[in-house]
């Protein structure tokens, strides 16, 4: 059934392809007659296009209309047009009714190598993914994640045009008998009230052969609307087609119907294992020491890898190297501050950024239990050039959070940095070298006053290469050699208490090591192909044991191993592949196959919104590594007056050794935690359609994505396949900015989902003295259907925006018609005399109810920002 599937999928595109070459053929053999006698080019281009029914595109920069040429004759159209543009050093292509005219490419004789880097010229932070072209001879690259660009050009004088979004483009004009290094640095544009028509200088992109990755930048996420005005990086993908939020109140999120913890996030480098804070309400990660965020849905590059689902790679600022800057705010619940600044002006910079709880002002003369919830983060990042071939980067992230309540608590903090090393061998070859370290450990107070705590932890260290190298405009090969080590603390409990005898859990201790390669070139004007090859080696290391279970998951026998002893091994391949055909100059279409594999995995059978006890396990005897196939089918169109660009993206995603439990698991203290899970297949096909304007005075998005996600276990649902809980037809996403003037301006999100399933209880019975519920079929219900809008508006107070000190103060309201999102369906409950819902005692009790319980209904906040240079 799959594979009839992707046939049905590939064979429209199949056809498309077919009945456009057969159709490039019938026009280029067409005979016309041209009698045309010292006649301007472009008088003689309209007479062909009015005999021939085809159209001509082309840069108005590559050839002069008001040129005269002549041509007497009747023949074929494309001798014809040989005849008239092989002086003139030009070729063409036919893309269904049009030609295409562009400048014949040069032969590979002597070429030279134009390198640097390219900056935000008030700042000096690197652009990531800056277009460098030379756009009479269609060629170019992106910048890296360091802003640094390579590629050989032809002999003779050229234009090379940086650009990148939001920036003035700066030409300069390059001449090719000898290498050149030039780091350039752009200044943002000035904001405009005028909408912004794009012309055809401006539209001409890159078609990135990689598909379904998105793009984020700081200055969006500022501008829409969040709860209590805290501006959240996690929260804003949930905006994104193809991410799928858990809930009010929760940073959780799902990627193309996978697990939560199937997603890696990464800040410089370094992996964050549980990124909210305040129960799950909002993230860990400041906005206003971000450089830039890239998502890639699980077609990543052959680079990344570890996770099934997507990797967020979040990239901080260096801090600035021209002038020192002061910045902050403060909201409701939190206060922010940032300092940064050269150390040694345009060579070396500094960055450090805190963030500290308010709560309990907030709830000064309310909720006591509420004000005892704190957290805090703080973030630096040090950034020395050691000369025009090598940057030091050092980065550092820590945050905590408790919470406790009389002799009870939650405690759960990250820590985390890097160091890399950027390198240059010579213009063509890069290197970057990275040496990160991330902990995460979770602690459960149950008795502070005899020290009596649960511990879980999972903690890592990598060592990496990667190199890149340009071979030449539009080829490119990255390689290198990762090698990572775990540590896994599973949940212990630990006491002062002499009386307490808790169970020992066996700590965990892996190593993995991955080498891969891959290029990205293109062979021919429009067609592109990435593809590369991910090699992985994982074991685990003793002192350590682990139990084996029979087929009914009962211990059959316990397995010790020495310290430093490897006890067990599993090697896996990860190919990737992606095709780009350009249609036509602003349209293509896109294919891409990525296996994915994952050896680190989050045992809790919770479906809480918040952050709860959390067991990280590896690889081993009784878990296969997760692995996951994902087809993706993308066309992209840019339509270039209005800069609207669309994209349609059709995945299929096949899941194998995915994890489930059965009712009641009980995975808090139990040794043999293993044989409480359960293993199946996971399918999810959907269809992600979207539209963003980035630029103007109203810029955004809107996206649709209509999907399925399931689950298939043999031992769960009778071996029926059920839907995942993340499973949602239907959502719709709208995000939208709007300079009202020059000081105001608008934000407004508006979403909608389908409800999530869960499972109804059919009845209850009682276990040790508890009421337990009978569940029904597995995720058979669902909760109603999620909406909500949020509103916000930002006053800029000073009147001259290029002053040294700016502030501004924005409103918001987050769920602005005060929409009731369910976030739990309560079964089985009694009214007391005082109005309140309970469980009964009496599990023969009548008239029991069912009750909702929902957060954050009509929620008004208030931000001041402010930023002193």
């Amino acid at each position: 059934m799959l594979r009839l599937v992707h046939f049905l999928a590939i064979f429209p595109i199949i056809s498309c392809l077919a009945a456009q070459q057969a159709y490039a053929q019938t026009s280029a053999q067409k005979i016309i007659t041209i009698q045309a006698d010292n006649l301007p080019v472009g008088d003689v281009l309209d007479m062909i296009e009015e005999q021939a029914g085809i159209s001509f595109s082309y840069n108005s920069k590559l050839i002069k209309t008001s040129q005269k040429v002549s041509y007497r004759g009747t023949a074929t159209l494309e001798n014809v047009l040989k005849s008239l543009f092989d002086p003139m050093g030009i070729e063409f292509d036919f893309i269904e009714q049009q030609v295409v005219l562009k400048k014949k490419k040069p032969k590979d004789s002597k070429k030279a190598v134009i390198s640097g880097y390219v900056k935000d010229q008030l700042n000096g932070e690197a652009i990531i993914g800056a277009t460098v072209s030379i756009d009479s001879l269609s060629i170019g690259v992106l910048t890296n994640a360091y802003g640094y660009y390579s590629f050989p050009i032809p002999e003779g004088e050229h234009k090379v045009t940086f650009s990148f979004i939001g920036y003035n483009p700066v030409s300069i004009s390059v001449t090719g008998n000898r290498d050149v290094n030039y780091s350039i640095d752009l200044e943002e544009k000035p904001p405009v009230l005028e909408e912004i028509v794009i012309t055809s200088d401006e539209s001409v992109e890159l078609e990135e052969v990689q598909l379904s990755k998105e793009k984020i930048s700081a200055e969006t996420v500022t501008e829409m609307p969040a709860l209590f005005g805290e501006m959240d990086v996690v929260k804003s993908m949930e905006f994104v087609p193809g991410i799928k939020a858990h809930s009010d109140g929760s940073t959780f999120y799902y990627v193309r119907g996978g697990n939560r913890d199937q997603n890696l996030l990464m800040i410089d480098d370094a992996p964050v294992f549980n990124s909210s804070h305040l129960l799950g309400v909002f993230s860990t990660v400041i906005p206003d020491a971000i450089n830039s965020i890239e998502i890639y849905k699980g077609d990543m590059p052959v680079s990344m890898g570890g996770r099934l689902s997507s990797v967020i790679d979040i990239r901080t600022k260096k801090g600035n190297d021209r002038r020192f800057e002061v910045w902050g705010n403060s909201t409701l619940i939190s206060s922010k501050l940032g300092v940064e600044g050269p150390i040694k002006k345009g060579f070396s910079s500094f960055l450090v950024s805190g963030r500290v709880s308010r709560i309990k002002y907030l709830f000064d003369n309310g909720n006591d239990d509420l004000k005892k919830l704190n957290f805090y983060d703080l973030t630096g990042k040090l950034n020395f050039s050691l000369g025009p071939k090598d940057n030091i980067y050092i980065s550092t992230y820590t945050g905590k959070d408790n919470y406790f309540v009389d002799n009870v608590g939650l405690e759960w903090e990250n820590i985390l940095g890097s160091l890399r090393w950027n390198h240059l061998f010579n213009d063509k070859l890069f290197m970057n070298a990275t040496v990160a370290g991330s902990s995460y450990d979770y602690f459960l107070h149950t008795d502070v006053s005899t020290n009596t705590k649960w511990k879980s932890r999972i903690a890592t260290i990598t060592l990496k290469s990667d190199f890149t190298y340009f071979k030449k405009a539009n080829n490119v090969w990255s390689f290198g050699l990762a090698i990572n080590g775990y540590n896994f603390n599973p949940g212990n409990l630990t006491t002062d208490n002499p009386n307490v005898q808790p169970p020992l859990i066996s700590i965990r201790n892996s190593a993995e090591t991955v080498l891969y390669g891959g290029q990205e070139v293109k062979l021919t004007d429009r067609l592109g192909v990435r593809y590369g090859l991910r090699i992985s080696s994982w074991s685990n290391q003793g002192g350590a044991f682990e139990f084996l279970f029979d087929e009914n998951n009962s211990p059959m026998d316990t397995l010790f191993f020495d310290a430093g002893e490897d006890y067990i091994d599993f090697g896996n391949t990860e190919p990737r592949l992606g095709l780009n055909y350009e249609l036509t100059p602003y349209s293509s279409l896109k294919f891409s196959y990525t296996r994915n594999v994952q050896n680190v995995h989050l045992i809790t059978n919770s479906i809480s919104p918040f952050t709860s006890l959390e067991v990280w396990l590896p690889s081993s005897y009784n878990i296969e590594p997760e692995i996951a196939d994902l087809i993706v089918f993308g066309y992209q169109q840019q339509l270039k007056k209005s800069g609207l660009m669309l994209s349609a993206e059709l995945y299929f995603k096949n899941m194998q050794n995915q994890i489930d439990y059965e009712p009641h698991a009980e995975t808090l203290l139990n040794p043999l935690i293993e044989s409480e899970l359960r293993f199946g297949d996971a399918q999810a096909a959907g269809l992600e359609l979207m539209a963003r304007k980035e630029l103007g005075r109203l810029r955004g998005w809107v996206g649709y994505t209509i999907s399925r996600a399931t689950r298939t276990f043999e031992d769960i649902n009778e071996g029926k396949e059920f839907n995942s809980f993340y499973d949602r037809p239907h959502e719709i996403n709208l995000v939208m900015g709007y300079d009202l003037t020059k000081r105001i301006k608008l934000g407004m999100n508006w979403t909608y989902y389908t409800g999530s399933p869960y499972s109804k209880p059919i009845g209850f019975f009682n276990y040790n003295g508890l009421e337990a519920p009978i569940y029904g079929e597995k995720n058979g219900s669902r909760l109603p259907d999620y909406h909500r809008m949020d509103v916000s508006a930002t006053f800029r107070l000073n009147k001259n925006p290029e002053s040294r000190f700016t502030h501004d103060l924005s409103f918001s309201i987050y769920n602005l018609y005060g929409r009731k999102n369910t976030l739990f369906i309560n079964y089985g409950k009694v009214e007391d005399a005082e109005g309140e819902f309970r469980m009964p005692s009496n599990l023969l009790e009548n008239n029991r109810l069912t009750t909702q319980s929902y957060l954050f209904r009509f929620t008004p906040s208030i931000t001041y920002n402010f930023r002193f240079l």
